[in-house]
C-alpha cells in the first residue's frame, strides 16, 4: 500500500511518538494528516516544530463519542498512540486509565468501520502484566483484535518497548535533575529495560502498516530495532555525556507497579556503557 490520497489520523499526535510518526509519514509523501490531542500547549509546540500545511492539529478527547465520530470521517489510516502511559500515575488514577486507555480505544474502534488500517501502539508492559497500565494495554490489544470480526479493515497490534528519550522518560527527567542539582535519581540500579529510539519506532510502525499481507491475529514486535540496558549502565553513560566528575547518582527505590526485569518476546543483547554513550550522543546531537 502507499500513502497517496490517504487521509491519516494520529491520536496523541502532539506526543513524542506522535510527532515522530508525523515526520515519518510526511517523509513518505503523506498529504493529509490529522492529529488529535488534549494538551493545548503540546499541540502548539508540535505545530511549531513540524510546521507543515499537510498536518491539521485538532484539540479533542478520544473518550468523547461525538468528537471521535467527527474525527474519523473519511479517515483511511489510524495510528493510535494516545494513552495514560506512566506506570506510577496509572497506579494512582485507574479510573482515568479506564476512561482513556480502554473506553477511548473502544470508542475509536466502534466508529472505524470504514478505516483500511488501524494500528494500535501497545507496550511490552502488556506481557506478564503486574500493573494497571500493562493491564489496560493488554485489554486494548484484545479489543483491537476482536474488531477484525466486525469490520473489513486490518486492525493490528504492535508492541513496542520503552521509547528512549521521549517526553517524560527517564532521560527527560535526568536532564532536568542534572541541571538543577547535578544529581540523577535511579530507582533500582539492577533494573533492566528494553528500549527503542523514536525514529526507529516510527519507521517500523509506518513500514508495517503499509504491508499488504498483515495478519490481524498476530502481534508485531520491532525486534530488529530493540536493545536492552541495565539502568545503572544507562545512568553512568548519561553522566559521561551530560555530567561531570561531581555528578552523583542517588538510588531512591522502585516505584509502585514497576518490575525489576521487564519481559519481551525474546531476549536481546545488552548495550555496554560505551555503546550507550555513543547512542546518547547520537540521540541528542
Amino acid at each position: 500500500m502507499n500513502l497517496k490520497n490517504k487521509k491519516i489520523l494520529i491520536t496523541g499526535g502532539s506526543g513524542s511518538l506522535g510527532r515522530q510518526l508525523i515526520k515519518e509519514l510526511l517523509g513518505r509523501k503523506a498529504e493529509n494528516i490529522v492529529s488529535v490531542s488534549r494538551d493545548e500547549g503540546l499541540i502548539k509546540e508540535a505545530e511549531a516544530e513540524i510546521n507543515d500545511r499537510r498536518v491539521i492539529w485538532r484539540v479533542g478527547n478520544i473518550a468523547d463519542t461525538e468528537s471521535v465520530k467527527y474525527l474519523l470521517k473519511g479517515i483511511d489510516f489510524v495510528y493510535h498512540t494516545a494513552a495514560i502511559k506512566h506506570v506510577s500515575l496509572a497506579e494512582k488514577y485507574p479510573r482515568e486509565v479506564l476512561r482513556i486507555n480502554i473506553f477511548g480505544i473502544l470508542n475509536l474502534l466502534e466508529q472505524s468501520q470504514n478505516v483500511s488500517r488501524f494500528i494500535n501502539i501497545s507496550s511490552d508492559k502488556a506481557i506478564g502484566v503486574v500493573n494497571c497500565y500493562g493491564a489496560s494495554k493488554l485489554l486494548g490489544e484484545y479489543l483491537v483484535s476482536e474488531t477484525n470480526n466486525f469490520f473489513e479493515g486490518k486492525f493490528i497490534n504492535i508492541r513496542c518497548p520503552n521509547f528512549l528519550g521521549s517526553r517524560g522518560s527517564v532521560l527527560d527527567l535526568w536532564q532536568r535533575q542534572i541541571k538543577k542539582q547535578n544529581k540523577i535519581e535511579i530507582t533500582d540500579p539492577k533494573m533492566t529495560r528494553f528500549f527503542i529510539t523514536l525514529p526507529d519506532a516510527a519507521k517500523f510502525i509506518v513500514e508495517k502498516s503499509l504491508e499488504d499481507n498483515l495478519n490481524p491475529a498476530k502481534i508485531y514486535y520491532p525486534l530488529e530495532f530493540t536493545k536492552k540496558f541495565h539502568l545503572d549502565d544507562l545512568g553512568k553513560a548519561f553522566i559521561e555525556v551530560f555530567g561531570d566528575k561531581k555528578t552523583e547518582i542517588k538510588v531512591i527505590g522502585a516505584k509502585t507497579g514497576e518490575k525489576t526485569h521487564e519481559d519481551y518476546l525474546t531476549d536481546v543483547a545488552f548495550l555496554s556503557v560505551k555503546e550507550l554513550v555513543k547512542l546518547l550522543r547520537n540521540l541528542f546531537s
